[in-house]
């Protein structure tokens, strides 16, 4: 089987231990989607972290007060290493290396879906924005780094390293998760890069 990219790399993306877990960047957006988890879980909540990279929401979370299960998720296997290293204090949290677009659980089993900043380096969101469709059973919140265009099509870039820096067209990627049974998303932040929604499930 063919890795892709993200499978195949052995580097670390961020902070790699949580002694370094201060200097991660975009804290503006991050404190943005972590308010909304705090304001919407309860300790019977489950977070599925879709691109979860070394822990650092997890552990973030925690320390803000989030009372329920952790789930992350992400193709890096080095990274999950770390992470399981970073929370192995926390009966609450479990790590997972899985295929973003291939998730061994049941539909609607998470509360809460987060993925931030990953289908933009995927070839394209279908395949992995109908999977987490699929497992999620109230809010998918969707934290983009290249933020979709009002006019401009999807625009498909592959990096010469093997990955892909993608922008998106906004109507389009709203309608499809319209057809996934959710509602119009609400933007709960933005700023000069960032831009954060959250899409609501109809149930």
């Amino acid at each position: 089987m063919n890795k892709t990219y993200w499978q195949r790399i052995k580097k670390i993306e961020g902070p790699g231990s949580k002694e370094e877990f201060d200097q991660v960047g975009q804290k503006n957006t991050r404190n943005a989607f972590e308010k909304f988890i705090l304001k919407n879980s309860n300790k019977n909540s489950l977070l599925l972290d879709a691109g979860c990279s070394t822990g650092v929401e997890a552990f973030r979370l925690y320390n803000k007060g989030y009372l329920g299960r952790y789930f992350g998720v992400d193709n890096n296997l080095k990274a999950i290493k770390l992470a399981r290293k970073n929370l192995s204090d926390n009966q609450k949290v479990k790590f997972f290396s899985f295929d973003l677009s291939k998730l061994n659980f049941k539909s609607n089993y998470f509360d809460i879906v987060l993925t931030k900043d990953v289908i933009e380096h995927h070839q394209y969101y279908v395949k992995i924005l109908s999977e987490l469709s699929r497992v999620t059973k109230k809010f998918l919140i969707l934290s983009m780094f290249i933020k979709p265009s009002f006019f401009l099509g999807d625009k498909i870039t592959l990096h010469k390293d093997g990955y892909y820096l993608n922008r998106y067209n906004q109507g389009k990627l709203f309608r499809f998760m319209a057809k996934h049974h959710f509602k119009k998303p609400k933007k709960i932040y933005e700023d000069w890069q960032d831009i954060v929604f959250v899409f609501e499930k109809v149930v």
